[in-house]
């Protein structure tokens, strides 16, 4: 027999997890608003669709779990990326001065639903906002080897290393 009609399993060094950021929760976030739209005043629009209009946290949402209301979040896997890149986007909102830092222990999905509520808020910047929170993730939280890598890659091409590049040549990946 060829030793090929029998194949082993993946090499010892391989690892086939996917390990899910806060970035890609806010990117998909951001997918989920712009084909399916905003809703304010709920997590989803009460249209009965498998997957409606949804608020920045419920698309928050769909994008961590995959479906909408999703049964005992908390236990469930995703819950800790979920939390981390609700607390990120609350926190980059804060920073930016679109809200006000919340008190200790305030509850972080209800500052998130009056930014989202706000009488002049449009789903372009609620998109717009998420993805350029997820790009601030990315490069606050590369690791040294994606740096090194992409300035020997300026460097081959000739070219300057910024932050523009930097997202670019990570999203390229």
């Amino acid at each position: 027999m060829h030793r090929t009609q029998n194949p082993t399993g993946p090499a010892a060094d391989t690892d086939n997890t996917t390990v899910v950021t806060p970035a890609d929760i806010l990117r998909g976030a951001a997918c989920y608003l712009e084909i399916h739209g905003l809703v304010k005043g709920a997590y989803y629009a009460p249209d009965g669709q498998a997957f409606p209009p949804a608020s920045t946290v419920g698309a928050l949402s769909c994008a961590a779990f995959g479906e909408t209301h999703p049964a005992l979040p908390c236990r469930r896997p995703e819950w800790p990326v979920f939390r981390k890149a609700q607390r990120y986007l609350r926190d980059y909102l804060a920073r930016r001065h679109e809200i006000i830092p919340g008190e200790p222990g305030e509850f972080v999905f209800l500052q998130l639903h009056n930014w989202n509520d706000a009488a002049d808020q449009t789903a372009a910047h609620v998109i717009t906002t998420l993805r350029a929170a997820a790009d601030e993730w990315d490069y606050a939280h590369a690791s040294e080897d994606d740096l090194e890598t992409y300035a020997e890659a300026c460097i081959a091409n000739e070219t300057h290393p910024t932050r523009e590049g930097f997202l670019a040549w990570l999203g390229a990946r």
